[in-house]
């Protein structure tokens, strides 16, 4: 009863003061202005766009997501959050606060091989942490790595770039291997998991948040629903599943999906009730869905991998202490780099820490931590940015494209006459609407110049 008034008190409170909030309330709003640190749980899921979460989505064939959806009940959902178009590039940003074309990352990392991973120099999340925390903070990461590589310390890259605790994998199921049967590292020790990935990885962040004292920052990289499809344990999920996964991939996707989501489930039960009210989680995915399993009125080939909402625009919501409109939707333009300074912000750290005076480390990340209290809020953000290119490392690169929007219009840029230009305002069938392929009107031809500004500033 007492939740049902509140969510109504809070729903009335937002339709009145949805447009009247100052840009400068709502930048006063931060948690590193003396209040007590927060234990963290950033959690990412691999490969699960808006139309796989009801409440991003509701597309009518979305997984069963009951315990993401128990998040989102008791956060803020964030409508219009947005990711690089793949994974790697999207956990840099989370790591470093900083775009792609900063990282230097904007293709997958191949962990076996000599090449191009984030450099253990890079001021990363864990680091300025333990270098800046008012309180001591006790750190672990669980899961998905995907950010080293053999000749950048190997299987000891997630421990030198900040985590005094790492077991997971290092990238994707390579060589043959599954979702159960895959090599787990701890600490740089490497050896054969037989146990189901997604559950694994629940129970060494169940194990972990046991094991630290708070304040804790606890990061937890899903491997789910990456390939390969597979059919999880039977208890995970309520899928009648037949033939094989890579003939049914649709049902097994989804199936892997609310296999992750149990889990989810499992691990927020774990955690003692006074520890999850001092406990801010963020839940988000790092890229769209995988083509495979996109079904209509989704597009297969503007899913992942590609710079259409569909590889780009993910759930997001943040849960727990801070929240303080249970239920809400906030229509602001964020992105996975706020991940970083939010997370700082939590902590009781000022994330301009993160930037150099020589300004040679550019933060691109915000703190979400005020739209917790004002989810109304108009957005801080003038516009989104995503990009993939390859190879990873500096320039010159083989193919590169560079995407920017803004609450209405998008630009694509190609490199030449494959260019796109949408009216997102325009209807469900936007991105299939060219601009450019018509002389533009003033109102138009006025979002593109702005638009290309946008891109230059990123870029220049």
């Amino acid at each position: 009863m007492f939740r049902t008034v509140s969510r109504l008190f809070a729903s009335l409170r937002l339709s009145l003061l949805g447009a009247c909030v100052a840009a400068a309330e709502f930048s006063d709003a931060h948690a590193s202005s003396g209040e007590s640190p927060r234990n963290v749980l950033v959690i990412v899921a691999d490969d699960i766009g808006i139309d796989m979460i009801h409440q991003f989505g509701s597309h009518p064939a979305s997984a069963p997501t009951p315990n993401i959806d128990q998040l989102c009940a008791e956060g803020v959902s964030f409508m219009n959050a947005f990711t690089d178009p793949i994974c790697s590039p999207t956990r840099a940003g989370i790591m470093t606060g900083r775009y792609a074309v900063r990282s230097l990352i904007g293709r997958p990392i191949h962990e076996w091989q000599n090449a191009w991973s984030l450099p253990l120099t890079t001021p990363t999340l864990p680091k300025l942490i333990a270098q800046h925390a008012p309180t001591p903070v006790a750190m672990s990461a669980v899961g998905k790595w995907h950010l080293g590589t053999a000749n950048n310390s190997g299987t000891l890259h997630p421990n030198l770039s900040g985590f005094p605790h790492f077991s997971g994998i290092l990238g994707n199921f390579s060589f043959g291997g599954d979702y159960t049967n895959w090599t787990k590292v701890v600490n740089g020790v490497s050896s054969t998991s037989k146990t189901y990935a997604t559950t694994d990885q629940v129970d060494d962040a169940i194990a972990r948040i046991g094991a630290m004292p708070e304040p804790w920052f606890l990061y937890l990289g899903f491997s789910a629903a990456h390939i390969p499809f597979h059919a999880p344990p039977s208890h995970l999920h309520t899928y009648n599943l037949s033939g094989s996964p890579d003939a049914t991939p649709v049902e097994h996707y989804r199936a892997a999906v609310q296999a992750m989501d149990t889990e989810i489930g499992r691990l927020m039960q774990s955690i003692a009730p006074e520890v999850r009210e001092n406990t801010t989680v963020i839940f988000l995915a790092d890229n769209g869905s995988a083509s495979d399993a996109v079904l209509p009125p989704g597009i297969p080939n503007q899913s992942k991998g590609t710079l259409f909402e569909g590889g780009v625009r993910v759930p997001f919501v943040i849960s727990g202490a801070g929240v303080a409109y249970p239920g809400s939707r906030c229509y602001a333009l964020v992105q996975a780099v706020d991940v970083f300074n939010t997370t700082l912000d939590a902590l009781g750290i000022d994330p301009s820490v993160a930037s150099s005076p020589a300004n040679t480390n550019t933060i691109d990340g915000l703190s979400l931590l005020p739209y917790l209290e004002q989810p109304w809020a108009g957005s801080e953000r003038e516009f989104i940015y995503a990009q993939r290119f390859e190879p990873n490392g500096p320039p010159p690169y083989t193919s590169a494209g560079y995407m920017v929007r803004d609450a209405r219009w998008k630009f694509v840029d190609r490199g030449g006459p494959g260019n796109l230009f949408f009216d997102l305002a325009s209807g469900a069938n936007a991105e299939q609407i060219n601009l450019l392929d018509q002389p533009l009107n003033a109102e138009q031809a006025e979002a593109l110049r702005r638009l290309r500004g946008y891109l230059k500033r990123i870029l220049m």
